[in-house]
């Protein structure tokens, strides 16, 4: 069917079937069975834009697409559709034909974000499989650090641990249900919480207690984003995971309790190790823990350390959490860095004799 018969055919059936329909006609196009127009994925994308996402290429501004009621109905559609699914790879390519922003910063990106958020949201309450693991796919595609990413994850973090924390329980699940995506969620909760010491820079209580849980109670969560990354650079949790580990002892979140919170980081530094250990299994010789991010946390422990004269029993514990982070990952091939180098790096740390005896056993290896 040309372009304009099926255009002009959904917009007289309109919605709900017109939003099926093209979710169909963009499942044969991934697959290779259909044709949508001349134009091909121009065309398809503009089908999307106007009979799932309500905001066609000619909209006004004031356009105001579905009501409340109908979009409610539309995330059930999304969520059928992607719940019959069976085929990952092509779940995962009609995904990024309905969510993917291609770096844009317009008024159908900001849509397009805004309405994922909400389906995630709900397919977390609900435990959807493939759902979430799509959307994993998607934060590799779009990038961890990209705006569309960071606002679909804060608006998460809002709905679950600020306007409904009695909802905590559903989010623990996640990582069983998704561990993609749980390692994913981790990878971007690392970097909008990099543990400054100020308050916004701290991740929420309950948030942090989820994660912790999800590291310690199965270390290969911060693996799972491997197996979709194979050729390329790692991308996984474990830096910023490090960066919480080894600063928290220096930096105490002034709206939560101290010792609650020095239970659940030495928790997670524990899973840390463990990760680094199992990688040795899934992924061998994975540089896991980049050089920059070990100079990074050294640079930040060496300012947290003089900014406030600290050289007792905090300053210790957080320079001996990098020399076990080190240990492991020199061990276990997760960094290129040899002793010799990690000692130029730390150089300037606080002496503490777990580093010294880690960087001296073994000579000059």
């Amino acid at each position: 069917m040309k372009m304009p018969s099926l255009r002009d055919s959904l917009a007289y059936e309109g919605f709900p079937q017109a939003t099926r329909r093209v979710l169909e006609q963009a499942e044969a196009a991934c697959s290779g069975g259909g044709e949508v127009g001349g134009g091909g994925g121009s065309q398809l994308a503009a089908l999307v834009e106007e009979f799932v996402h309500f905001r066609p290429p000619d909209a006004l501004p004031h356009h105001t697409g579905l009501n409340a009621l109908q979009e409610l109905q539309l995330l059930q559609i999304l969520s059928d559709y992607f719940g019959g699914k069976t085929n990952t790879g092509l779940a995962r390519q009609v995904f990024m034909v309905l969510f993917a922003t291609r770096g844009g910063a317009d008024r159908l990106t900001d849509h397009k974000v805004k309405l994922l958020g909400k389906l995630v949201s709900m397919c977390i309450a609900t435990q959807h499989e493939m759902v979430l693991d799509c959307t994993s796919y998607w934060i590799l595609q779009e990038g961890a650090a990209s705006p569309p990413v960071l606002t679909l994850l804060t608006s998460v973090i809002q709905d679950y641990c600020m306007l409904m924390p009695g909802t905590l329980d559903t989010l623990r699940k996640v990582d069983r249900t998704s561990p993609s995506f749980a390692c994913q969620f981790v990878t971007i909760v690392t970097g909008l919480y990099q543990l400054k010491p100020v308050s916004s820079s701290h991740p929420p209580p309950a948030l942090l207690e989820v994660i912790a849980e999800w590291v310690a109670g199965n270390p290969r969560i911060c693996l799972a984003s491997l197996k979709d990354t194979k050729g390329s650079a790692p991308v996984t949790p474990i830096p910023g995971l490090c960066h919480w580990c080894v600063k928290s002892p220096l930096v105490q979140n002034p709206e939560k309790n101290a010792p609650e919170d020095a239970i659940l980081y030495s928790k997670l530094h524990l899973g840390v190790l463990q990760s680094l250990l199992a990688a040795q299994t899934i992924a061998p010789n994975a540089k896991l823990l980049p050089v920059s991010t070990v100079e990074e946390i050294v640079a930040d422990l060496r300012a947290l350390v003089s900014a406030a004269g600290q050289q007792g029993e905090a300053a210790q514990t957080a320079v001996e959490r990098l020399a076990q982070v080190m240990q492991v990952a020199m061990a276990t091939g997760c960094t290129h860095l040899s002793r010799k180098q990690v000692a130029g790096v730390c150089g300037q740390l606080p002496e503490n004799r777990l580093l010294a005896l880690i960087l001296g056993y073994g000579g000059e290896g």
